[in-house]
């Protein structure tokens, strides 16, 4: 557990130690990374007491109307079986398309469960997660510290190409990291205004479910409006129409106007490769495993990248000294 605290500390210092850097042209450090935190803090304060409580009342309601979902969900299952078998079909025909939605109906019970018992499990770990705000707080202060840490248990001879590959990562995960970050809280306000404005129920969560799952580059999108889509068609067709209305204008939104500005150019990886580590990332760590993918994949890139350059450069010298 010592060890996920320290890697979520300096994950959130990675992330803080930009606006550190500009509060201090105007303070010392010390003061200036006091102010940052105490702006946190405050910020967390009043997202406890004027959103935290209303979000709980919500996931608490929708928790306990979920098996009547669950039942809901197996009803309309049951009367297109049935459909199916007034239509005349031949029997493989029906067995086939019963299996097919037999399998989209325990699969989508598994994302509203699973969905949830993600959020609960988030919830119920942010007690233990008081230790990472004073991990990070000195990570951020005493920064160069740890970096000559870090560089002294590098060869000497090898710091000045792993300065130069640390660089090169620092550059790309800023991009990406902020960005997705960004883009996710964008997105997750949006949908929440969203889904409020139709009068959909559970709009915090449902909102908050759709920002999370952005930041999963490609399948995040479809899998934050499955739960939103779900519920909506469980509610009423109308409700169900206007939520596929909110959601596609959140996304416009978002791939038009929000990533071009935020993102900036592209990190340089196809989007083949990115398909292909977030289905390894998914099946071998989960979600969690999906929002790791991509910014251990560009880390991988570089890394390898210099390791060929060097490898090149290195063939070539001894050749031409040969000649």
């Amino acid at each position: 557990m010592i060890f996920s605290f320290v890697f979520y500390g300096i994950v959130i210092a990675y992330l803080l130690v930009p606006i550190s850097r500009w509060l201090e042209k105007y303070m010392p450090r010390s003061m200036a990374v006091i102010l940052l935190f105490l702006a946190i803090v405050l910020g967390l304060v009043l997202f406890f007491i004027l959103v935290v409580p209303k979000f709980i009342r919500q996931l608490t309601t929708l928790i306990e109307r979920l098996p009547n979902f669950t039942l809901q969900i197996k009803n309309v299952i049951e009367k297109l079986q049935t459909s199916l078998e007034n239509m005349g079909l031949p029997y493989s025909v029906q067995v086939t398309l019963n299996e097919f939605i037999e399998e989209i109906e325990k699969r989508l019970i598994s994302v509203l469960k699973e969905s949830m018992d993600g959020v609960l499990d988030v919830a119920g770990r942010i007690a233990g997660f008081f230790t990472v705000p004073v991990l990070s707080f000195y990570f951020i202060k005493d920064r160069e510290y740890f970096k000559k840490v870090v560089m002294a248990l590098i060869p000497s001879k090898a710091r000045g190409k792993v300065l130069k590959i640390a660089l090169q990562i620092n550059e790309v995960l800023n991009q990406f990291i902020r960005g997705q970050l960004l883009i996710g809280a964008t997105v997750g306000i949006l949908n929440t205004v969203g889904f409020w404005i139709i009068g959909l129920p559970y709009a915090m969560v449902l909102g908050l479910l759709a920002g999370i799952f952005e930041i999963i580059p490609y399948f995040g999108p479809f899998l934050g409006a499955i739960p939103a889509a779900v519920i909506a068609a469980l509610d009423s067709p109308t409700k169900l129409f206007w939520t596929i209305i909110v959601t596609i204008l959140a996304q416009q939104m978002e791939g038009n106007i929000f990533t071009p500005k935020i993102m900036g150019a592209h990190v340089g990886l196809h989007p083949v490769y990115i398909i292909i580590v977030l289905w390894l990332g998914g099946f071998f760590f989960g979600v969690l495993g999906m929002l790791f993918a991509v910014p251990v994949t560009l880390i991988l890139k570089i890394i390898f990248k210099n390791i060929y350059i060097n490898i090149v450069s290195t063939a070539w010298t001894e050749k031409r000294q040969k000649y």
